[in-house]
């Protein structure tokens, strides 16, 4: 049912130790002893996780060594009350690794900035040195971060939301303190009418002075509030949530009862509602549906103050952002324009710098092969002098273009991945299939899917849609046969091979094991050695250093990697991908996109990132998207792209009301 809210899962506690079991390669029938000590080593690894998270939480503000250049304070004196953010000469490290180095950037009010660079250079890093003030910004300017989900507790989503205005706390609080303080004025008044007034001379003209402050304290504190729009102050935060998917029960119900996901979606509406001058927000996509991306694309377009975001999402990027900060080799450049225009300007500098480079080599190769002194010196004279020329003529704009502090041209050097599944073997249809199905979790009567009938085969491509808790990841459980129906089958042919995404499948690997080792173990008849494997998760864009270290120790883009060769070795007929894009790069989003649309066998689609659904599902002629709304599986008669734009023409409508 639209609006339920159920764990991001979607699952019962049942299934869920199910696909524990099955990820794992545990076999289901263990005797009680083997049952108790896995059980022990899953708590201990469990224990260990959450120590170090604890510990990354508590040395982080003090992990990171931040420098400025001598003059930034004569920068910042210079911009008086700007609302701009101006930071000349930074160089941040973490432990020692150097994140940025004399680099420079100026963050213009009004303008809404992507941040973009490789997953694990530092981007979430500077949001956060720009939230705790480690990186100087005007005292004057408010800055908010959404980093942790709201505390759960009793109070009700939107007055969580409305509370995180303070001023309108506190006026609202004096309000009613000086509210009771005159209603007690009025009635010791009318007691002290009733009967000598000659012995009350003394304290009636106190308590008439005290009154008389009270009341225009009072009428200020109405004044400030009707400035402050106070009146409709829960209806502008009942908007918000509901754009991001709370119905109006949802609303009313405490936060402690929601999952962290959810309570992720009121953290960052409470910033919304408060407007701040500068709000930073990192990857806040992740936790949203298909409908609630779209309604905050939509309501940031509209942002009048200024934005940062880390996001992975190039549609999200490229409907939002004005401007894109490229964090590259230790240097920060802005670029005007949203990402589509970012790529094209950095493609074509990067063209023109390897160009200059190749030149320089060419060069400096046949000074060298002549064995004059006098000729390799002329040549790096010439490159440095163009250098400078360069530097002087202002054509270098930004540290992206950093060589007028070098001695010669330099390569730019890109990271790139290439994700592939293998081709799967012909299997004729009908491969997987619900026939009549209805569904429901046992001691649930507030969710269920009914009447479902569906396929998959060879070439299907189906995106599966709707608002988070309507039953997405449900209904592909029922697919998977890892959920049973209530009524009605799934059927599926005998030599089917199932490959799996999810969360659960990148949280449940086996943390004290390396990459290598899970995959051993996982598959011990793919018939790769080490090596092998080593190879694989290359492909996958696990960088050599990660094959050996403790899957514990991995990011979660890292361990989204393991699952992906995991899959592969399985040379699945059908893959289900549930949220895949999750914790991944941007340029692995495109490896995976592009993986997906040459896959041979059937893709279901679980996913909030639209230009990933728009590739997989490109070829209308196989493509499908069902929707997922109401208990109900409506299949649309139309493409994705149809779909989406009537999605963002009722949230057009809407926030415009």
């Amino acid at each position: 049912m639209a609006g339920v809210d159920l764990p991001s899962s979607e699952e019962s506690e049942e299934e869920r130790e199910k696909v524990v079991r099955s990820v794992r390669g545990i076999t289901l029938e263990r005797t009680g002893k083997e049952e108790a000590k896995a059980r022990k080593k899953d708590m201990l690894v469990a224990q260990r996780v959450a120590q170090m998270k604890e510990a990354a939480v508590q040395d982080d503000t003090d992990a990171f060594t931040v420098r400025l250049a001598k003059n930034a304070d004569v920068a910042d004196a210079a911009l008086q009350n700007s609302r701009d953010v101006k930071v000349d000469g930074l160089s941040v490290s973490a432990r020692g690794k150097v994140l940025l180095e004399n680099t420079s950037f100026t963050i213009v009010a009004g303008r809404r900035y992507g941040l973009v660079g490789p997953n694990g250079k530092g981007k979430s890093t500077l949001l956060k040195l720009l939230g705790w003030r480690k990186i100087p910004v005007p005292d004057y300017i408010d800055v908010l971060m959404v980093e942790q989900e709201v505390t759960g507790d009793d109070t009700p989503a939107l007055q969580a939301v409305v509370a995180a205005d303070a001023e309108l706390m506190t006026l609202r609080a004096e309000e009613s303190a000086l509210r009771i303080q005159l209603d007690a004025a009025a009635e010791r008044a009318e007691q002290v009418s009733g009967g000598d007034a000659a012995k009350h001379d003394v304290d009636e003209d106190a308590t008439e002075e005290a009154t008389d402050a009270a009341s225009a304290r009072l009428a200020a504190v109405y004044e400030r509030l009707a400035e402050m729009g106070a009146g409709g102050a829960e209806s502008r935060a009942a908007k918000i949530l509901a754009g991001l998917g709370f119905t109006e029960a949802m609303q009313g119900r405490p936060t402690h009862s929601f999952s962290g996901g959810w309570r992720m979606r009121i953290s960052l509406a409470r910033a919304l509602y408060i407007q701040p001058t500068l709000l930073l927000l990192d990857e806040p996509t992740n936790h949203l549906d298909l409908r609630a991306v779209l309604w905050l694309e939509e309501y940031l377009q509209r942002w009048k103050k200024t934005l940062v975001v880390v996001s992975h999402d190039r549609e999200f990027l490229n409907t939002v952002c004005t401007d894109i900060i490229h964090l590259h080799d230790l240097k920060l450049a802005t670029y005007r324009g949203n990402f589509a225009q970012f790529e094209d300007m950095y493609e074509q500098r990067r063209k023109e710098a390897n160009k200059a480079f190749d030149k320089y080599e060419k060069q400096l190769k046949a000074a060298k092969a002549s064995s004059s002194k006098a000729k390799i010196d002329k040549v790096q004279a010439g490159a440095k002098a163009k250098l400078d020329r360069k530097a002087r003529a202002g054509q270098a704009a930004d540290d992206e273009d950093d060589e007028d502090k070098a001695d010669a041209p330099r390569k730019w050097a890109d990271y790139t991945v290439s994700f592939a599944f293998p081709t799967p073997s012909e299997l004729p249809p009908p491969l997987l299939s619900l026939m009549d199905v209805s569904f429901k979790y046992p001691n649930r009567d507030d969710f269920g899917l009914q009447d479902i009938n569906l396929g998959v085969d060879m070439g299907t491509r189906v995106a599966i849609v709707g608002p988070n808790g309507a039953g997405k990841s449900t209904l592909l459980n029922l697919l998977a046969g890892d959920l049973q129906p209530s009524v009605g089958e799934q059927r599926r042919s005998h030599k089917l091979r199932v490959g799996r995404y999810s969360q659960h499948f990148v949280d449940v690997l086996q943390m004290d094991e390396n990459p290598v080792e899970y995959l051993l173990r996982l598959h011990p008849t793919a018939g790769l050695k080490p090596e092998g494997m080593r190879a694989l998760l290359g492909r996958f864009g696990l960088e050599g250093h990660n094959h050996l270290s403790p899957i514990l120790k991995l990011s979660g883009g890292q361990k989204a990697r393991v699952v992906f060769a995991s899959i592969a070795l399985l040379g699945p007929h059908i893959l289900l991908m549930d949220e895949p894009t999750n914790h991944l790069d941007m340029q692995s989003i495109d490896a995976l996109a592009e993986a997906l649309e040459a896959f041979e066998g059937g893709v279901v689609l679980v996913s909030h990132d639209a230009r990933l659904i728009s590739t997989v599902c490109e070829d209308e002629t196989k493509s499908q998207i069902w929707v997922v709304d109401h208990g109900q599986v409506e299949f649309y008669q139309g493409d994705f792209e149809a779909f989406r734009r009537e999605l963002i023409d009722e949230i057009k409508h809407e926030l415009d009301e």
